[in-house]
């Protein structure tokens, strides 16, 4: 795989960082541009659309300007994200694109669509994404199309057209698809459907493709992984014993854990697969009973829950999502968060401000809290964490890391990360390359030991100790 530089295009990408097809060798078809929106889940998505398309001879183009047709895959799990989604589309539309809605927004609002936008050539649900190239033909002809279906099934199980638009050695591998969770805050399961998932086998296959492509890097996701295997008597502690056998593959990270999922054998997985990063994401929403009660999640202790899994794999990390500002929420509550924060001392966390979201069953609790309070609340969540973040990576300073390169900057400096950190979201390390090790050629996807010189609560520096492996 060819070192990614800051002047990597999407173009440059597409042959070595996916099973891809070549797209010289294809008849001419649309010129189509994308827009993606959304959690990395919807981001398989617009990667196997994307791949279809390219399979039955369009040709991707990543300046919108030059497209025929844009393909945007939407988002509507909180208010704003709807909000950014319309955005999107209408500034499209202004500039007088054609448009393919897909995703969420697609699947939720499906013929209103059509009518707020005359642009779009079609509205593409949840259970359609396979159907994608067929549906462009039918626009084509001049058709308008909506295509979206009740109580989503739709499970992604041959992925090797995906073409990949990350700019690094990780690749996003969705493992299931929606959720038997309802909490009150959450509409995912009316645009996602129930919960299912991949056997191992399949999973396994595609993985070995994934990292025969160049991959590195695995990034486990679903609604609820956690559930993974309930649907066919298989467990996410078996899959990771499975994925942790395939060859070349140096790490693989487990996003959206449920709390009341992570069992005693999930944990000795963590432990025993070396290639597991160390690291539990799992979005616990709050601290207070009352408050998860609200919610519609289950009561956790946080102090318990840490203890537990910091007890069961050593050395592992806890990664988190809060809300602030959901109804009901009270001062007492918000000074129990940042107390709990304070004493678990979570090493990375999310705070999101709550919002009503139609057909959200929390839209009709009393004791809402204004828009402004719920900022002041985040801007105070935040400010008790960046202490403890802060903290944290003082206490790095000194130590050598195994970090994974992400990027070669033209400037010379590496861009990488910690085990701890999944890309895009989190912290990275800028690293500097003394001059006796430039004569080595440093690769995304390699591991090198590096001794960290310097932290802010966000990111950390450190330099090269020995060239990457």
């Amino acid at each position: 795989m060819p070192p990614l530089t800051d002047s990597t295009t999407l173009q440059d990408s597409l042959p070595h960082l996916a099973a891809s097809t070549d797209l010289a060798s294809l008849p001419a078809g649309r010129k189509i541009g994308f827009v993606h929106l959304g959690c990395a889940k919807n981001l398989v998505d617009t990667e196997t659309m994307l791949g279809l398309l390219a399979k039955d001879g369009h040709t991707l183009v990543q300046d919108e300007t030059e497209a025929d047709v844009v393909l945007v895959n939407t988002c509507a799990f909180i208010e704003k994200a709807q909000e950014e989604s319309v955005e999107a589309l209408a500034t499209l539309a202004e500039q007088g694109k054609k448009l393919l809605i897909t995703g969420c927004l697609a699947q939720k609002f499906q013929g209103e669509l059509l009518d707020l936008f005359p642009e779009a050539e079609a509205v593409v649900g949840i259970d359609q994404v396979p159907d994608i190239a067929s549906i462009v033909r039918q626009t084509s002809q001049g058709e308008r199309v909506l295509a979206v279906q009740q109580d989503p099934t739709f499970l992604l199980e041959e992925d090797h057209v995906r073409q990949h638009v990350t700019l690094g050695p990780w690749v996003y591998l969705k493992i299931a698809e929606g959720c038997d969770y309802r909490c009150t805050f959450c509409i995912i399961p009316s645009m996602r459907g129930d919960f299912r998932s991949r056997p191992i086998a399949n999973v396994v296959e595609n993985a070995r493709q994934l990292v025969a492509s160049g991959a590195r890097e695995l990034i486990l996701v679903g609604q609820d992984t956690t559930s993974y295997g309930k649907d066919h008597g298989e467990t996410l502690a078996q899959l990771l014993y499975a994925l942790n056998e395939i060859k070349d593959l140096q790490w693989i990270r487990i996003l959206y854990a449920y709390p009341t999922n992570v069992t005693d054998d999930l944990l000795k997985a963590f432990a025993e697969c070396e290639k597991v990063v160390k690291i539990l994401d799992c979005p616990l929403q709050h601290s207070h009973p009352e408050m998860l009660k609200r919610m519609g999640r289950p009561i956790n202790d946080l102090a318990d829950f840490a203890q537990r899994v910091r007890g069961a794999v050593p050395g592992i990390r806890l990664r988190s999502t809060f809300i602030v500002g959901f109804p009901g929420e009270t001062e007492a509550h918000v000074q129990h968060l940042i107390e709990t924060l304070q004493s678990v001392k979570f090493d990375r966390v999310g705070v999101f401000e709550y919002s009503d979201v139609d057909t959200a069953a929390s839209q009709h609790l009393d004791g809402k809290v204004a828009k402004r309070e719920i900022k002041q609340r985040r801007s105070r969540v935040m400010a008790a964490q960046q202490t403890v973040s802060y903290e944290l990576h003082q206490a790095l300073v000194g130590q050598i890391l195994p970090v994974m390169i992400d990027l070669v900057r033209e400037n010379g400096l590496l861009q990488g990360r910690t085990q701890w950190d999944a890309p895009e979201v989190d912290p990275v390390v800028t690293v500097k390359v003394p001059k006796t090790h430039m004569s080595g050629e440093l690769m995304p996807g390699q591991i090198a030991q590096v001794s960290i010189s310097g932290a802010t609560p966000y990111d950390l520096r450190g330099v090269l100790e020995t060239p990457p492996s």
